[in-house]
């Protein structure tokens, strides 16, 4: 096709004629919604939606109709006065036409009598110029549109392409206790979809996907870094939007989008709509008897876990922290005032202000929190950390070559955090018996002096289970003599941490040693959240070793996932057996692992609302008196202790990534508890 064929289209011109028109009539239409909002500032969230989704819907109908009536025109392109030049004008036209004007037209003219004349002449040959002049820039605006067109297309592509990666990438089931609660939630919410609920270590943000077989797919790590409540609001607000079928909305608006990516006014149009629709869901959550200031502490919390990120999900999918964050908790909370009772009042007034100084000190800067200070106890939930042991060894039998530099950023997170931690020496790891190794001997001086208490295992690591009782006694005596003599005499020691979390072979054999323990002025520590962090932390030293960054970043993002489900399974042991959060006591390892990704691991609880306390202050709750009679060769959970004492079957434990695994079963390494 040549370039005298293309300009010279019938279609070309309908174009270019409708993309002129829509100047107007997209400004015009944006102007109405404009007048309409104003006008039902009072009306329901859903009112104000639909009328930006009409707004939206005409944006397409008016310049589609526009298009189809020049299209069908038969012989002139363009209006037959644009054939008129000024010499055709005569004086006998010129005449008919002031004649046929009204007399207001005449009496508005200019006061000298050639006045309606000229001005009449100006107007007439403007307009014509025109329409004679404009269809030929048609073709270049036409090629520039279906440019932008093509462009914009590519993006939608590249969100469509993305939108596959959430849908596959990272991806696995809720668990069996998340799936109870995503019933529920779809049950309250009369959401007939066959919906799904899935976990992705890949997004950032929580989203809700598809038409057809529709997903809601949420980080792994919020399962671990928010209240279940609060969390439970989340997937209520997606759910909403599935029931709504927004995402369709959602489609037209990226269609919209690419037709007019030329005018202002249609992205305002857009942007309008994808406000209204987050009040409007935000609306029908609250109508479902959710509390407002959990609520709205649940989209404050979620947009502090994803900000640090700085990635947005795509546009075509719809995301939990879209919309204006602060618009939307204001509303939610000012909906929370119109309860008459003062004291519902007061307690809203102050979530408002806590979450508006959350956000003000999200976006604007991070200070570095006291040391000493302690976080906000959401919902006295309380957490203990006991290290097993110090100083940091890999999974290996070999120490790391930066164990020092791994102390160091442990300790440093656990400050962060104000986590009075404590460490489990193992003699062996700081002595051959009578020699003392400096360096390693001094990272558990180190741990003393940054605030740290000190507690001991074994000398060496050894099972219970398999160790005659005289020697296991004197095992843990030469540790305790080993320890004493690396931090003084007068240090004092409260607490032994059972390797392998093995407590022997008899109820007499424990009881007797237990009975020991007090004569030397310790206690044992009652693991209430075993976990196999111990197994991912081997994987992670062996890439560290090789220095490969991506399984590295794989395990940690796995690993994230995993203690999230793990804090899952132990919250419901609590709770099916207490009727209530106990304090709880968590074994981990001073692994590099768990120092890369402290900040995000203990930042998971804290958003969960656990406040960090020490070992001591977890076991004088009542609930650590708890008999059991538990005596085998494998080390578990106080709350598996628990529960087999009182006759129940054990709950599903989640299991560890099986590349890690295959890892840990491959190099047969030495075993960490």
């Amino acid at each position: 096709m040549t370039w005298s064929t293309f300009a010279q289209s019938h279609l070309i011109e309908s174009l270019g004629w409708t993309l002129a028109y829509s100047v107007w009539q997209l400004a015009l239409i944006s102007v109405f919604l404009l007048i309409a909002l104003r006008c039902t500032v009072r009306s329901s969230p859903n009112i104000r939606y639909v009328i930006s989704v009409a707004a939206l819907v005409l944006s397409v109908i008016v310049p589609l109709v526009t298009f189809l009536q020049i299209a069908s025109r038969s012989g002139a392109r363009v209006p037959d006065r644009a054939a008129y030049s000024v010499e055709q004008i005569d004086d006998r036209e010129i005449n008919e036409r002031k004649m046929s004007g009204s007399a207001t037209e005449v009496q508005h003219a200019a006061p000298d009598e050639n006045g309606p004349s000229d001005q009449f002449i100006s107007l007439f040959v403007t307009r014509g110029f025109i329409e004679r002049n404009i269809p030929a820039l048609f073709p270049f605006a036409v090629l520039a549109w279906l440019f932008g067109v093509a462009l914009f297309s590519l993006r939608l592509v590249g969100g469509v392409v993305q939108l596959h990666k959430y849908k596959t990438i990272g991806i696995d089931a809720a668990d069996d206790e998340w799936h109870r609660r995503f019933a529920g939630l779809c049950k309250l919410l009369r959401v007939d979809h066959n919906v799904r609920l899935l976990r992705s270590t890949f997004i950032k943000t929580p989203i809700a996907v598809g038409l057809i077989k529709p997903l809601i797919i949420m980080p792994a790590s919020v399962f671990l870094q928010m209240d279940p409540r609060q969390l439970e609001c989340i997937i209520a607000h997606e759910l909403v939007h599935i029931r709504r079928y927004d995402c369709l909305i959602n489609i037209l608006q990226s269609v919209v989008e690419i037709a007019f990516f030329y005018h202002p006014a249609v992205w305002w149009i857009s942007a309008t709509v994808r406000r209204e629709r987050e009040f409007a869901a935000d609306a029908a959550v609250m109508q479902a008897s959710v509390d407002g200031v959990t609520y709205a502490t649940a989209l404050a919390n979620l947009e502090e876990i994803r900000h640090p990120t700085k990635i947005n999900a795509a546009s075509i999918a719809i995301a939990a922290n879209g919309g204006n964050l602060m618009q939307r908790i204001q509303r939610i909370l000012n909906k929370k005032t119109e309860t008459p009772h003062a004291n519902s009042v007061l307690s809203t007034a102050l979530a408002v202000a806590f979450i508006s100084a959350l956000l003000v000190t999200l976006f604007s800067f991070s200070p570095k929190p006291v040391v000493n200070g302690q976080k906000r106890d959401n919902n006295g939930r309380q957490l203990a950390i006991g290290f097993v042991g110090i100083p940091p060894l890999d999974r290996s039998e070999n120490p790391p070559k930066d164990s020092y530099a791994t102390a160091q950023l442990l300790m440093d997170v656990l400050k962060s955090h104000h986590i009075p931690a404590m460490g489990f020496v193992t003699g062996s790891s700081i002595s051959d018996g009578d020699k003392i190794f400096p360096v390693r001997a001094e990272i558990v001086k180190m741990w003393r002096d940054q605030g740290f208490e000190v507690g001991i295992g074994g000398f060496r690591h050894l099972s219970f289970y398999d160790t005659p009782y005289d020697e296991y006694v004197a095992n843990i005596e030469k540790n305790e003599a080993v320890t004493k003599k690396v931090l003084g005499n007068e240090t004092s020691l409260r607490y032994f941490s059972y390797p392998y979390l093995n407590t022997g072979r008899s109820t007499a054999d424990r009881d007797r040693f237990e009975s020991w323990l007090a004569g030397q002025g310790l206690s044992s520590v009652k693991y209430t959240v075993d976990n196999q962090e111990w197994m991912y932390s081997y994987a992670y030293d062996m890439a560290r070793n090789d220095n490969d960054i991506n399984t590295m970043k794989e395990i940690k993002a796995s690993f994230l996932d995993y203690m999230s489900k793990m804090i899952d399974h132990f919250e419901n042991y609590s709770r099916d057996m207490f009727g209530r959060d106990i304090p709880q006591t968590m074994v981990l390892t001073t692994s590099r692992l768990v120092a890369d990704t402290g900040n995000d691991l203990f930042g998971m609880l804290e958003k969960r609302g656990y406040k960090f306390v020490s070992i001591n202050q977890a076991q004088s709750d009542p609930a650590y008196q708890t008999p059991e009679e538990f005596m085998g060769k494998a080390g578990i959970s106080w709350f598996e202790r628990w529960q087999m004492k009182q006759g129940k079957p054990l709950l599903d434990e989640p299991n560890p990534d099986p590349s890690v695994v295959k890892t840990w079963d491959t190099r047969k390494p030495v075993k960490s508890k």
